[in-house]
């Protein structure tokens, strides 16, 4: 098991404008990762756990993966992957508000028969890493249409 921590992450928008473009959003969060998931199906397991399952590129070549989401809104989400190449990894990610902003912080506990531990670090930030830079614009284009988000721009 290879441990991976990103944190100090900020997106700049509220707290409740981030949770609803990840939970709600049905227009602008599933455009932002349509090159890296494809054949996303979620089915609600609890009130706060769901399961996930969903074809990402991986490595250079699309994969079947599974996960188990529970989301305690606002504080935490974690995924634990099921299925797929890092299947048994834990990723905890723990939201918390800074102002109009919200900093994420992301806690792994990765294990990959396809990898060494050297390789999980690096794949695992670069991953972190193209889904904010994913996510960016749309939710930007979120925040604008939601109630608590950030208005028109100049």
């Amino acid at each position: 098991m290879t441990y991976v921590e990103d944190r100090g992450t900020v997106y700049d928008v509220p707290l409740e404008v981030l949770w609803d473009f990840m939970k709600k959003d049905e227009e602008f969060h599933p455009r932002a990762h349509a090159t890296s998931l494809r054949n996303f199906e979620s089915k609600e397991l609890s009130p706060i756990t769901s399961l996930v399952t969903y074809e990402m590129r991986w490595r250079g070549r699309w994969r079947r993966m599974a996960s188990r989401l529970t989301e305690i809104r606002p504080a935490v989400r974690i995924d634990e992957e099921l299925e797929g190449p890092c299947a048994g990894s834990k990723k905890v990610f723990v939201y918390a508000p800074r102002r109009k902003k919200t900093s994420v912080d992301v806690l792994c506990y990765m294990v990959s028969s396809e990898l060494s531990p050297r390789e999980i670090q690096r794949v695992t930030l670069s991953e972190l890493a193209e889904n904010h830079a994913e996510d960016e614009p749309f939710l930007r284009a979120f925040a604008r249409k939601h109630p608590a988000g950030l208005g028109p721009r100049p």
